[in-house]
């Protein structure tokens, strides 16, 4: 993909923390707002329920660092950050899905809702712009979702008890086709449902272990053990086949990205090893035929047949449930019924350009010598590979639920380009050009199709 690469220039979003969050509020109040979305502290304290202090601190951080937020505004930074070029096309697009069917409240409703979302993402390119606060901030991220995984824990133990992770009864089917009991450990908040949880617990493994596996970490790496072995654990009693598809990418990806395509079959070999560490629920690959995975695929196949009715500007953001009853369990193909070609398209493409921008960094500051002579170039480099591996885990874990307008979207896309921006030194980037719109084009003719394959494949009836 090296055509759709730049000659190195200077990215104007490198270095300005000095300009943009003089003496650093914004970055705390960001790392508050990201630490309210996993431990809801009225979930915590029950006397904080009429406090909405998530919206408080988000305001209190797009005050102090409105700067950071409206260069990611400007043309010329939108020229060079074709991720935000494809998440304001997907907010155009939730305004427009309504607009062509004269419903302006709901267009009025759905923008601002999507647009807070939007905020989040302009936060953190604009705010974690230097490679010490990405450093930083993975960190924090790090603890935050151990730290949710830690009291669903302990609530799922009974050592302490929270109200918002009483745990959900699920059913599954044994191989003599009796049914059995499951209880699905959740977390607080937005993770309230077992799938979402597991979804942000996969990304909080990932994360840690680029910690553990940090060059020049020496002895202090062991500490970050407590953590995977919580979030393993935690995972495990999610019960989420979603969770686990996404988990069963986060090693190829990573090899990919270090080593080349070649190894990419080698990488494999970590398949029977989560089929003996988690639950029969998660690995019965029967599912497909005859169980929720059956259901999906006709799902699936519904909202094909919605899509070709309104197949430009959509049904409507927010209407596949009264068009049919239920959500896609897909989230590339919900935006394609709800928003159209236009934002189905953009939200596809944002995870390409994403991916694509992190892959064509894959191999800047692997010489050992580096890692002496420039360690943070190589500790960058080496969380690049990590990152690579969230974004990829997380798109393929959000094929089997709709999760496109949820904050943890759009952290890991966040997350995913400020990667690429922070080098102090030029690096080659992705730019919008024609080159990239064919790109994207076919992305969103690409998910359509695999989508229709499935269905035809997988169907049962």
């Amino acid at each position: 993909m090296s055509t759709a690469t730049l000659p190195a220039s200077h990215h104007p979003n490198a270095m300005l923390s000095s300009t943009d969050d003089r003496h650093g509020w914004g970055l705390v109040l960001l790392v508050a707002v990201v630490a309210t979305l996993f431990v809801r502290p009225a979930d915590l304290l029950p006397a904080l329920q009429a406090w909405p202090i998530y919206q408080f601190l988000i305001i209190g951080c797009l005050v102090v660092a409105y700067r950071a937020m409206l260069r990611q505004l400007s043309f010329k930074t939108i020229a060079s950050q074709p991720v935000t070029a494809c998440v304001l096309l997907l907010l155009m697009s939730v305004t427009l899905s309504h607009l062509a069917h004269g419903f302006l409240w709901a267009a009025r409703a759905s923008t601002y809702e999507v647009s807070k979302l939007i905020a989040l993402f302009l936060l953190i390119v604009g705010l974690v712009n230097t490679p010490g606060r990405l450093f930083l901030f993975v960190k924090c991220l790090s603890v935050a979702i151990t730290f949710v995984a830690l009291l669903a824990l302990l609530d799922r133990y009974e050592l302490y008890s929270i109200g918002a992770l009483e745990s959900i009864e699920d059913r599954m089917r044994t191989v003599d086709q009796a049914s059995v009991k499951v209880d699905r450990i959740r977390g607080t908040g937005i993770f309230n449902d077992p799938n979402d949880f597991g979804m942000i617990l996969v990304t909080g493994l990932i994360l840690c272990a680029s910690s553990f596996m940090r060059p020049g970490a020496g002895i202090r790496r062991y500490v970050w053990l407590t953590p995977i072995g919580i979030l393993m654990a935690t995972l495990a009693l999610t019960h989420s086949r979603g969770a686990l598809l996404s988990l069963a990418a986060v090693v190829p990806a990573a090899v990919v990205y270090r080593l080349g395509w070649k190894y990419a079959v080698s990488s494999l070999f970590i398949l029977p090893g989560l089929a003996m560490f988690f639950s029969a629920r998660m690995t019965n690959v029967q599912a497909i035929t005859d169980g929720t995975g059956q259901s999906r695929i006709q799902i699936w196949s519904d909202c094909l047949v919605l899509w070709r009715q309104y197949p430009i500007f959509g049904s409507g953001e927010g209407m596949l449930v009264e068009e049919i009853g239920v959500v896609a369990h897909n989230s590339f193909l919900h935006c394609f019924v709800e928003l159209g070609a236009v934002g189905g398209t953009a939200f596809a493409a944002s995870f390409m350009a994403t991916l694509l921008g992190l892959w064509s960094l894959r191999d800047r500051f692997w010489d050992p010598e580096s890692e002496h002579s420039a360690p943070e170039l190589h500790r960058l480099a080496h969380l690049r590979m990590f990152l690579f591996a969230a974004v990829s885990a997380y798109a393929i874990g959000i094929t089997t639920i709709s999760r496109q307008f949820v904050a943890p979207t759009f952290l890991i896309l966040g997350l995913g380009t400020t990667a690429q921006l922070v080098c102090p030194k030029s690096l080659p980037t992705l730019r919008l050009n024609n080159r990239f719109f064919v790109m994207c084009m076919m992305c969103g003719i690409g998910v359509l199709l695999i989508c229709q394959v499935a269905v035809r494949v997988f169907n049962q009836f």
